[in-house]
């Protein structure tokens, strides 16, 4: 039977082996649950949700694709804040629009405060805007710090953060990791092997992580979504 995980498994480890990617495996075992579509959908651990009173979730990097979102606040009464900060993203999310119980912001996260530019690829069909493609379509947009982006929320804890932010993650996670007030699980597309980032990219980002307090309980077949869980 035709088995589209073990095949995306397959070619990571076709691919480890040839230095482009990582072979990296869970070290914390704990109740998971995939929250979301196939293509927008992350693992989470559920006990430390089912501990908390009004959950706080930071989805960083909509898309065209909210139902992790949405079935957040579904699932676990969340209050989620939603952001990004592409015009193409925004008219999406109009036209759909959101549940109660979440907040969009049209704004990015970055390393600093200000403006910055993304581009899209001629190749891409989802708008998956990146501020590490050089060419293609290009847009100006607000970003901020993770600290201001709390100051700015108003925000004493965060029990989860989402970055599918194609790219930029590996300056804002270090930004994050500086923050006085981190969140309880991490969850984090890593784009090695897009735009000439290198694995070694990731696996230095993972190790930040883990120096940080959290441990890896959930990897994704293709190995780019990693999830994290502070004790």
């Amino acid at each position: 039977m035709y088995n589209p995980d073990w095949l995306r498994y397959c070619k990571r480890v076709v691919r480890a082996g040839l230095g482009t990617d990582h072979l990296l495996e869970p070290e914390l075992r704990c109740p998971t649950q995939y929250i979301g579509s196939a293509y927008g959908g992350w693992t989470i651990a559920t006990e430390p949700l089912r501990r908390s009173a009004l959950p706080v979730v930071l989805s960083f990097g909509l898309g065209d694709d909210i139902s992790f979102d949405e079935h957040m606040v579904a699932a676990f009464q969340a209050r989620v804040h939603g952001f990004d900060p592409t015009p193409a993203s925004l008219r999406w999310i109009a036209e759909r629009g959101i549940p109660d119980g979440m907040q969009v912001h049209p704004i990015g996260i970055a390393a600093f405060d200000g403006q910055q530019s993304f581009a899209l690829p001629d190749s891409e069909m989802r708008g998956n805007f990146s501020s590490k493609q050089i060419t293609g379509t290009t847009v100006y947009c607000q970003v901020r710090r993770y600290k201001t982006i709390m100051a700015m929320l108003d925000l004493q804890h965060v029990d989860i953060l989402k970055l599918d932010v194609e790219g930029s993650e590996y300056e804002v996670i270090p930004d994050v990791l500086g923050s006085p007030v981190l969140p309880t699980q991490l969850l984090v597309e890593f784009h090695h092997r897009l735009h000439n980032i290198h694995v070694e990219e990731t696996r230095r980002c993972v190790q930040l992580i883990r120096q940080a307090g959290f441990s890896l309980f959930a990897v994704s077949p293709g190995g780019q979504e990693l999830s994290f869980l502070r004790a």
